[in-house]
């Protein structure tokens, strides 16, 4: 039993590891003015799938190129940000305006920021960690971040009292 339980230990330290760099570098590029958004459409397929998680950059609209992939307000519902493609950029007077196309739409969207405001530029996609976060924004997984926890610490320690003291071995190093 106790062969296979150091596999077992290795895999679940190697995940939470990898959990925990995540998470870090997903708060640092937070501490330095990076959004990380969920993606809750398909509307970037291949390249952003959902469930995705992306890490925008704001810059201003005059900074965006034609392919760079961005984040803004949706034109018809000032509440919904969307993620696509940039077509083309051209600026009149104070204010720029664009068109953008989800890789999987069939259709552009056109809308206009002022020069001076700011969009979001894709700069790293993290595959399938949106589905995670959405189980934990969730009552049961606020829950589950606590209880199981907890749980796991009071496994741990009565593991730790039960379990019988190891017979320590003293050496003389003098016999010998």
């Amino acid at each position: 039993m106790s062969a296979l339980l150091h596999p077992v230990r290795f895999a679940l330290w190697a995940l939470a590891g990898a959990g925990a760099a995540l998470a870090l570098a997903i708060a640092v590029s937070v501490a330095f003015g990076d959004r990380p958004f969920t993606v809750m459409s398909g509307s970037m397929e291949p390249a952003i799938h959902v469930g995705d998680v992306v890490i925008t950059r704001p810059i201003a609209p005059l900074d965006a190129r034609p392919g760079d992939v961005v984040t803004f307000r949706d034109p018809l519902d000032s509440k919904r940000l969307i993620t696509h493609r940039l077509r083309s950029i051209e600026v009149r007077g104070a204010s720029v305006h664009a068109v953008t196309k989800g890789d999987a739409n069939n259709t552009v969207e056109r809308w206009s920021v002022p020069t001076g405001a700011k969009i979001g530029h894709v700069v790293l996609r993290v595959p399938r960690v949106g589905y995670a976060l959405a189980v934990v924004r969730g009552p049961l997984g606020k829950l589950l971040l606590i209880v199981v926890p907890a749980l796991l610490l009071g496994v741990l320690e009565l593991v730790r009292i039960w379990r019988p003291a190891r017979k320590e071995v003293s050496v003389d190093v003098a016999a010998a």
